[in-house]
């Protein structure tokens, strides 16, 4: 049985070296090749998203970051700008994409030690369990994921910026809120929704921009909403402003569910 355990602990000590000597280099990188193309390439990464200069600038300070990274989430209510941005971050080479809600520390803790993808894109972070942010912090804080299951052990060093959204903090661990450069986004006014609807769909949806204007001045003010997605819901379902009108017609017809008799 001495035996037997001392083989196991060797094992485990074996494989922990060995992960840590061929990855630990990957803690030395700076911003990967793709990631200063982009933006020496015109400094494109965020032009889907109509004002906001000073946020574009701090996530490209950040991800020129050379000696550690600088994580940052974005608080505010659903309609403003903060999903826009985690949808551009999703366009980096290894960025990986994740909902709070959807989240498991298995399955994270996985695919960290798989894919080491180099962006983690959490959207909603409140919303994930607490025992399920608690394996956020050591990444965050050292870069260092470890695990132990069925008398296994392995470790590992990433250098992953971690690049989140959420509605409110206050369901969020105080030590995991204290590694994010926190910013708080406001809602959207109607001047300011109407130029980013058009701005986005014309762009990135190939929408002509009368019915781009047409879809965010009837989502506005017929749907009461002011959540860009539906602008992109509605708009690759119309053709003309007439089918924009029928759709958000039909869309509050069945909007409420019927009382059962």
């Amino acid at each position: 049985m001495r035996t037997s355990g001392g083989a196991v602990n060797s094992r485990v000590h074996s494989n922990v070296e060995r992960d840590l000597i061929s990855l630990n280099n990957e803690a030395e990188e700076s911003v990967d090749g793709n990631t200063m193309s982009q933006f020496q390439s015109g400094e494109d990464l965020f032009a889907n998203i109509v004002g906001y200069e000073d946020i574009k600038k701090l996530f490209q300070l950040s991800l020129y970051s050379k000696e550690r990274p600088v994580h940052i989430l974005l608080v505010g209510p659903p309609a403003s700008a903060k999903t826009l941005f985690m949808l551009e971050c999703m366009k980096l080479e290894r960025s990986y994409f994740t909902l709070g809600s959807h989240s498991t520390k298995s399955g994270m803790v996985e695919y960290l030690f798989e894919k080491r993808p180099r962006y983690l894109i959490i959207d909603e972070i409140e919303h994930m369990p607490l025992k399920d942010q608690t394996a956020l912090l050591s990444l965050m804080e050292t870069g260092i994921i470890a695990e132990t299951k069925f008398q296994k052990a392995r470790n590992t060093q990433l250098k992953t910026w971690v690049f989140a959204t959420s509605n409110a903090t206050e369901r969020m661990l105080t030590p995991l809120l204290s590694r994010f450069l926190v910013l708080y986004f406001k809602p959207y006014k109607y001047g300011n929704f109407k130029e980013v609807t058009i701005h986005l769909l014309s762009h990135s949806e190939g929408i002509a921009e009368d019915i781009a204007a047409e879809v965010a001045d009837v989502v506005w003010s017929k749907l009461k909403s002011r959540d860009i997605r539906d602008c992109v819901k509605i708009a690759n379902l119309a053709k003309t402003k007439e089918d924009v009108k029928w759709v958000v017609e039909t869309m509050r017809n069945y909007s409420r569910k019927p009382k059962e008799k």
